[in-house]
């Protein structure tokens, strides 16, 4: 199937950006190139993890993880692992309320009694009385949710939090080394649940490039398991990495290292660059013809 029709594209924003508004890239440089005639493809891995995260499935591996040590967790983490049942029972309802398909849960929600409550609950104030049915119905899922999070970052990984993914690693990675060293960590649960979401991508999309937006310094650290994972399962498929935090934090790229997990990093726009890219892996244009594009040629790094 590798000489059958043109290259598709697969562009993904790791975890984790915003939750409550998709991140525009993927979106809006998929519609650019295929109004190029690129096949492409686009997924927010973010979104995804969380989701599978906060489902009963996801949060059942979660305490079932947790159970064996439950003596050695902090009394907060005992607290919401002895409210298990409650928790499992009320993730799906909460999630689906926060995503607008469970409006009749309003009620029932805005009464905080009515859920089990987690640490956030006692340091957050109750919305005033005079405040509408609906925003207390959104405060008390969001604090179950954040309750959760906060579990998740105390007891399964550090790196987790709602809106970003081992930030700090990525803000103090001047060079590359910070990184690499929170790299060889074995993967978390969270990791999993990451790597879960793209492989079904993957295979749905047969990918022959694959482009990584990185807005963010929270979405550092998920792109590079996420390239990592990808070349050890078919190093054959081309990796490019770009966005916001790339073209701040990497406009002087001088490490190869970079490229042991990708093959193309992308500055500015993104437009040019890969639909440089498509025409260079279509056969149209030799590499050094690229746009705007770094890549490993031996020991050296190229810029072009």
């Amino acid at each position: 199937s590798d000489h059958m029709g043109p290259p598709t594209f697969l562009l993904l924003i790791p975890p984790l950006t915003q939750l409550n508004t998709p991140y525009p890239s993927t979106a809006y440089l998929t519609g650019f190139l295929r109004s190029q005639g690129v096949h492409c493809e686009q997924a927010d891995l973010g979104i995804e993890m969380v989701l599978r995260l906060f489902s009963r499935e996801g949060l059942c591996q979660i305490f079932e993880e947790l159970e064996p040590r439950k003596q050695l967790l902090p009394p907060e983490a005992q607290r919401m692992l002895e409210n298990r049942d409650a928790l499992l029972d009320h993730i799906d309802h909460v999630v689906a309320y926060l995503q607008g398909k469970a409006p009749s849960l309003t009620a029932s929600l805005a009464r905080r009694e009515s859920v089990p409550q987690g640490p956030r609950f006692r340091t957050r104030q109750p919305l005033p009385r005079t405040a509408s049915a609906e925003d207390k119905a959104k405060q008390t899922a969001t604090l179950i949710l954040e309750d959760l999070a906060d579990l998740v970052q105390a007891t399964i990984t550090p790196h987790f939090s709602l809106n970003r993914y081992a930030e700090h690693i990525a803000r103090s990675a001047s060079t590359f080394v910070g990184l690499l060293s929170a790299l060889e960590d074995a993967p978390s649960l969270t990791d999993h649940f990451m790597l879960d979401a793209l492989w079904q991508h993957i295979d749905r999309v047969n990918p022959k490039l694959i482009g990584l937006s990185v807005p963010f310094p929270g979405n550092v650290y998920g792109a590079f398991p996420i390239a990592r994972s990808l070349k050890a399962r078919d190093p054959r498929i081309p990796i490019a990495v770009g966005g916001g935090y790339v073209n701040n934090e990497l406009r002087r790229l001088s490490d190869p290292r970079v490229f042991d997990y990708v093959d193309f990093v992308t500055l500015d726009d993104g437009e040019r660059p890969l639909l440089s890219l498509f025409e260079y892996l279509s056969g149209l244009r030799p590499r050094t013809a690229l746009c705007g594009t770094y890549y490993r040629e031996g020991d050296c790094v190229q810029f072009v």
